[in-house]
C-alpha cells in the first residue's frame, strides 16, 4: 500500500451499499458470493465482505475509509463474484468530480448509483454507494499564526484582512 502525505491527497469514506440486477455470463448467478473491490490509481485496494445471501441484489452496507491523491481523476470499483475464477462481474469509474465540486461543503454525504459493465462492456447490474470527502484536520505553523493578518485580527473575526489596515 502506498503511503500518501496528507497534504497530497484527500480523505474519503464510502459506504458500499449494494448492487443490483447482476448476471454471470448472461445468466443469474444465484447464491454466489458477491463482493465489492474499491482500487485507486496509486496501487490502495479495498474490499468489502461477501454476501453469500442475497444472490443478484447483494447488500453489504460497508464502510470503508481511503486516501486518495488529489490528482486523481477517479477510482475504480468492481462486483467480484467468489467461485473458482474469482472474477469481476461488472465494473464502474466513479469520477472524483462527482462529488468534489468546490460547491460541495466537507463532510456532505453524497448518494449515488453507478450503471456497472462487464469485461466486454455489456451492461450488468448497478451498483450504490455513499461518499463523504472528510475534512482535513488543519495544522498550525508558525508562519501562519504569526502572519500580519492572522495577528490583527481579533478573537472571533472569520478571516480577510480588516477594512481600513495598511500592512
Amino acid at each position: 500500500m502506498t503511503m500518501l502525505k496528507e497534504i497530497d491527497s484527500r480523505a474519503l469514506e464510502l459506504t458500499i451499499i449494494s448492487a443490483e440486477s447482476l448476471s454471470l455470463k448472461g445468466k443469474h448467478f444465484g447464491k454466489k458470493k458477491a463482493y465489492a473491490v474499491v482500487k485507486t490509481q496509486h496501487g490502495d485496494q479495498l474490499a468489502t465482505r461477501m454476501d453469500p445471501e442475497n444472490g443478484v441484489y447483494p447488500s453489504w452496507n460497508h464502510k470503508l475509509s481511503i486516501h486518495m491523491p488529489m490528482r486523481e481523476p477517479f477510482f475504480t470499483l468492481e462486483v467480484r463474484c467468489n467461485n473458482s475464477d474469482d472474477h469481476a462481474i461488472g465494473s464502474v469509474r466513479v469520477p472524483v468530480s462527482d462529488f468534489t465540486a468546490v460547491y460541495f461543503p466537507c463532510n456532505y454525504l453524497h448518494f449515488l448509483s453507478y450503471r456497472l459493465r462487464d469485461r466486454y462492456g455489456e451492461r450488468n447490474g448497478i451498483i450504490n454507494l455513499s461518499v463523504k470527502v472528510k475534512q482535513q484536520q488543519p495544522t498550525t505553523s508558525t508562519a501562519y499564526s504569526s502572519s500580519p493578518v492572522t495577528a490583527a485580527m481579533g478573537k472571533g473575526q472569520l478571516g480577510g484582512v480588516p477594512v481600513g489596515k495598511q500592512y
